[in-house]
């Protein structure tokens, strides 16, 4: 079994997101979570994580900062905890709070900002990360190591998170839609709902680990599913009829063009409360 890490964690924020990278985090490192309410998150405390209101506190007592609260709330609580965060690296997963404003609000910390989804409950997330310009892997050398507790990790450049927070960090919802209906459409036919359950879930499964081992584009890999006069052309022929590619590029779209106002919104509003 591998040693636990000496290095010590704290995540400002333990909603659900926050609290699944707590949980994620604790098997390897010292984790202390922070919310308001303590009352809502008593539950991480059975599982090894050191729980609190003191934002302050957890922040100077760790190695490694974790911001994980709404846009709207980052500059409140950078300003709060600035001095304990002197030197140190602090990751945001908030949403639409760039660099440049994290770094206003604390200029002597480090900062990467992230974004991931909620598949990190299980270790299963796809984490993306960009680091503030002048922080270096050298920097805090075991920053990809804490991100792999959380699943996938890729590094990329800030431009293409507001994107991917519309369509990685919302896309368990469009694919929970897909599963969803796939396993109404087995129920319609008889199928009892565990066993459809489960026969969604697997092949949604089974078909992503097959695009990414591959590397084969997703087309190649239906066209090998289809048969001439076989039964998926007719269920493909009625999902092309019912738009379903333009509905989830609208979806992905729409998405995308809400982040960017939020971000806009959550810009205009940090900027004013730093005033």
């Amino acid at each position: 079994m591998e040693e636990r890490s000496k290095t010590r964690i704290c995540v400002i924020g333990a909603g659900i997101i926050g609290g699944a990278i707590a949980e994620a985090l604790t098997p390897q490192y010292e984790v202390t979570a922070t919310r308001r309410n303590c009352d809502k998150i008593n539950g991480l405390a059975g599982k090894g994580i050191k729980v609190t209101s003191d934002n302050r506190a957890a922040a100077e007592e760790a190695d490694l900062v974790i911001i994980s609260v709404k846009p709207v709330q980052v500059v409140p609580v950078l300003k709060e905890i600035a001095e304990a965060v002197r030197g140190k690296t602090v990751v945001s997963f908030a949403a639409a709070i760039s660099t440049d404003i994290l770094h206003m609000a604390a200029p002597e910390a480090h900062f990467v900002r992230a974004m991931t989804n909620i598949a990190v409950r299980v270790r299963k997330g796809y984490t993306l990360f960009s680091l503030q310009q002048d922080l270096s892997k050298e920097r805090f050398p075991d920053l990809e190591k804490v991100l792999l507790n959380l699943g996938e990790i890729q590094q990329v450049e800030e431009q293409y998170l507001d994107v991917l927070t519309a369509m990685s960090g919302s896309g368990p919802a469009y694919i929970f839609t897909v599963v969803e209906s796939m396993i109404y459409g087995a129920l319609r036919e008889g199928l009892p709902r565990n066993l459809a359950l489960k026969a969604a879930a697997y092949t949604a499964i089974g078909a992503s680990c097959l695009l990414l081992e591959t590397g084969k584009h997703p087309s190649e890999l239906r066209d090998m599913v289809l048969t001439p006069g076989g039964v998926t052309i007719d269920g493909i022929y009625e999902l092309e009829e019912s738009r379903i590619r333009t509905a989830f590029m609208k979806a992905i779209g729409a998405a995308s063009e809400k982040g960017r106002t939020l971000s806009e919104e959550a810009r205009a509003h940090a900027l004013s409360d730093m005033e």
